[in-house]
């Protein structure tokens, strides 16, 4: 059969472009393969982490907090608060009564307790001791350290420096924990040119020393004095704050509410009324006494 010259230059042409086009199938191939390879590389080492993070959350979930020997705890904190004694000590203002002409009388501290304020069986010591001013004379400024038993001995886990304090208009405090969900508030009036009663929370975990998270304020005028009727009208003098942010007085009423319903229990106190009564604070001397007994 004669071909002609235009057909074989035609179909060279079309050989050509076959060879291109199975040229560029492969390579596209080898490309599409190694990025095959890539990505189930990478899903891999992905779903080795993530089955990392569950082993270790199945970990965490699985494992009992071993509970501390009862007696090497309260030997620990009984060991503390003698060296503390002098600071712990310090702290004589708390409270005043009057004698018979009226005149006011420091009587004795009661800055100390000891509760289980996570709920894992291990107890938590609280005291209160005085801070000098810059060591020249009396102390004048108190302090709340908070501590507990980890790795054989007291660990400080939180601290509240200028708990109260005796210059200015002074502070009163209440350090409560409530019974229902252990969580450990602390309810602090600062009398100044503006009252402010503050309430803290004590965080349930993070790096040492805790850092109290500031929870609700209620702030007024002192010249026209503490308004506590959730029903009466907000003033203008009152601010009401959760969680940093302005709120009406109702809003910040129902959130105090909503810790009463938690039954709080009053552990050390300066309020005056039921939660002085009810709180389990000790002396120092009663305090020693207490624990040299559980450590028996």
């Amino acid at each position: 059969m004669k071909i002609h010259k235009p057909t074989i230059i035609s179909l060279a042409f079309l050989a050509t472009v076959y060879l291109v086009m199975q040229w560029r199938g492969n390579t596209a191939s080898v490309k599409k393969n190694s990025q095959s390879s890539s990505e189930t590389q990478t899903e891999a080492t992905k779903s080795d982490k993530e089955k990392g993070v569950d082993e270790a959350e199945t970990s965490s979930e699985n494992t009992t907090p071993e509970v501390a020997n009862p007696k090497a705890v309260y030997t620990a904190y009984l060991t503390l608060l003698k060296e503390k004694q002098k600071d712990i000590e310090a702290y004589t203002w708390q409270a005043y009564e009057e004698d018979k002409d009226g005149a006011p009388i420091s009587v004795e501290t009661k800055g100390i307790a000891v509760a289980d304020v996570y709920g894992d069986s291990t107890p938590e010591l609280l005291f209160i001791d005085a801070e000098e001013n810059n060591g020249e004379g009396a102390a004048i400024r108190a302090n709340l350290h908070i501590y507990s038993f980890q790795d054989g001995k007291p660990v400080e886990i939180a601290k509240k420096e200028n708990l109260d304090y005796q210059v200015g208009g002074g502070a009163v405090y209440n350090i409560f924990l409530t019974e229902k969900d252990k969580r450990l508030y602390l309810e602090q009036i600062d009398f100044d040119a503006k009252e402010t009663n503050v309430l803290y929370l004590l965080p349930s975990s993070g790096n040492f020393p805790l850092e109290w998270d500031k929870q609700a304020s209620y702030s007024y005028d002192p010249e026209k004095g503490l308004e506590n009727d959730e029903t009466s009208p907000q003033r203008s003098d009152e601010g009401f704050i959760l969680y940093d942010k302005l709120v009406e007085k109702a809003d910040y009423y129902a959130f105090k509410k909503r810790i009463e319903e938690k039954n709080p229990k009053s552990l050390i106190s300066n309020f005056g009324g039921e939660q002085k009564k009810e709180a389990s604070a000790m002396s120092y001397s009663e305090a020693i006494s207490f624990l040299e007994k559980q450590a028996e």
